[in-house]
């Protein structure tokens, strides 16, 4: 039963929450301890009195955080036109055998900057946002002491409850900035293997990093307690509420990607410094949708590189081989169909940590797994390798030109989209260009021909 405070007439001290008399007459509330509301208010504005003196000092130690998000933007400007020379230099002595190879480079390092910037703006805004919340809240609570014998206890309980949600928020983001630093340590492990590509002779190209695919978390095929956000490149799994007793483990929790390859190469990038548990792989075609709560690698569709509290596996068949101590904060994974193998790098030195041969000759979906502990948060993303495009840009023109033609047209183009999914951004922008052209009932009669389901 939803408590309701302005009918409550009682306090559950274990469930922390007013009662009112239908509360009392279930089972829920039985051996309980209840105090006053009155008491309840008293103990509530005692706490968030306690809660804003604790939050004071540490505003006052972060006053000067702006100079330091200045100070973290500039050397991340100092960092980029350093790194950014040096790359260009190296790249100069193969400046032809290395064409195709410097452009992605430049474009990680701009998606690597895009998001550091994007960041830092975030966190000042935020602390501007905390710093005039505190002032308003301030306000609050001396207005709710002023109110305790004139307004419903209820109601003054259910504002300070609020209050004390909103400070303690606030003291955990003070606590976590203390002190801002600029991390980039992505953009120097790029400058590292750049050099690594000059040292090495041209049996060495082409690098993994050359065949970077766009890939996403596949909603339709994830397990019920991951959360995946809505550009589907991070997923997150929160665990349980109570600490788990010693011989009992949490379980798995699997997502597949949306796409899947069955010839040539492929290499992606995880970010995995959000989770002590997790695993990233691929699984073969056949693998079923009851797999979503299994570890990857127990049998002989999937492949996969496991880290169980910080302790690296390779998984394959139920076999497991351990890998050497490793801090691995991103992962790249290098897929070539091909010659039917995959390999697991250290992104941050380039060291390959895990091979396997012998791949299935079916499609192969990247995989992915993660496990929380209780009471926090794991969280796999995917890194971004590629500038964000408007593939449809170019057509969405032409369409325009053709859409009130008596003439014949022919479209020609190869898209990545997500056919089965009407919801789907990429699918609907897709979609209002064939709707343009009046082909809209064509293109269901092709997904009809192919059996694929429309949603």
């Amino acid at each position: 039963m939803t408590p309701c405070p302005t009918r409550a007439v009682l306090y559950c001290s274990n469930c922390q929450e007013p009662l009112s008399t239908e509360c009392l007459l279930t089972d829920t509330h039985r051996q309980h301890s209840y105090i006053t509301l009155q008491d309840a208010v008293k103990q509530q504005l005692d706490n968030i009195k306690r809660l804003s003196t604790m939050l004071e000092p540490k505003v006052r130690q972060v006053d000067n955080v702006e100079p330091q998000i200045t100070a973290a933007k500039q050397q991340l400007e100092d960092v980029y036109d350093k790194i950014k020379k040096a790359i260009v230099g190296h790249y100069e002595e193969l400046r032809t055998l290395l064409a195709n190879n410097r452009e992605q480079a430049s474009n990680i390092l701009e998606a690597e900057k895009e998001t550091l910037n994007k960041n830092l703006t975030q966190l000042e805004k935020d602390e501007d946002n905390h710093k005039k919340t505190l002032d308003e809240m301030t306000k609050e609570i001396k207005e709710l002491k002023e109110k305790r014998k004139t307004e419903n206890p209820g109601n003054l309980l259910e504002k300070s409850q609020a209050l004390d949600r909103s400070l303690t928020t606030m003291e955990d983001f003070y606590s976590s900035v203390k002190e801002v630093k600029f991390d980039g340590e992505r953009m120097r492990a790029l400058e590292k293997c750049v050099k690594k590509i000059i040292q090495k002779n041209r049996e060495l190209l082409p690098r993994p990093w050359e065949f970077s695919e766009t890939i996403t978390f596949n909603n339709n095929r994830k397990h019920k307690d991951l959360k995946v956000s809505e550009k589907e490149s991070e997923v997150s799994l929160k665990g349980s509420s109570i600490s788990l007793s010693k011989r009992k483990t949490a379980p798995w929790s699997n997502i597949i990607a949306v796409q899947n390859f069955n010839k040539g190469q492929h290499y992606w990038e995880m970010e995995v410094r959000g989770s002590q548990s997790w695993a990233v792989g691929v699984v073969e075609k056949g693998w079923k949708k009851n797999s979503l709560d299994r570890p990857l690698g127990r049998d002989s569709k999937s492949w996969a590189l496991e880290s169980d509290e910080g302790d690296l596996t390779a998984w394959h068949g139920n076999d497991l081989s351990a890998i050497r101590d490793c801090t691995t904060q991103i992962l790249g994974v290098y897929l070539d169909c091909d010659r039917q193998q995959v390999k697991f790098y250290d992104v941050a030195t380039g060291c390959i940590l895990h091979s396997f041969c012998g791949l299935s000759k079916q499609p192969l979906y990247p995989a992915f797994s993660l496990r929380a502990k209780a009471k926090s948060t794991a969280q796999l993303q995917i890194c971004r390798l590629m500038e964000e495009y408007d593939q449809f840009q170019e057509h969405n023109v032409q369409s325009s030109q053709y859409s009130n033609s008596d003439e014949g047209i022919i479209i020609v183009g190869d898209f990545n989209i997500h056919a089965e999914d009407s919801s789907n951004a990429t699918t609907k922008e897709f979609l209002s260009i064939m709707d343009s052209l009046t082909l809209f009932n064509m293109y269901l009669g092709l997904l009809t021909l192919l059996d694929i389901p429309w949603t």
